[in-house]
């Protein structure tokens, strides 16, 4: 049983990607991560969609889209913390 059936209903892209990260994070931790990066890229153009009270950044890259201070208020800090850690671990392994 996956730790991310609870989104196949609702987000069935991030639950398909997040699926792969976590099947894949024994044997290959880098591919792992990669599809890991993905899915938080996938919820944060997300919550940017459909959130009216983030502000899109000067760039739409994941790092000034997470870095944003409306982001960063509404995710707190716990959840900034993770989506940092995982942009730049796949900026390590990448």
């Amino acid at each position: 049983m996956s730790n991310f059936a609870f989104l196949k209903a609702e987000w069935p892209d991030l639950h398909e990607a997040a699926g792969q990260a976590e099947a894949l994070a024994f044997q290959d931790a880098r591919a792992a991560c990669c599809y890991a990066r993905h899915t938080l890229e996938l919820a944060v153009h997300w919550l940017y969609k459909h959130d009216s009270a983030l502000k899109l950044p000067y760039q739409e890259h994941l790092s000034a889209l997470i870095h944003e201070p409306t982001f960063k208020k509404t995710v707190g800090d716990a959840m900034f913390a993770k989506a940092r850690v995982l942009k730049e671990l796949w900026q390590l392994g990448g």
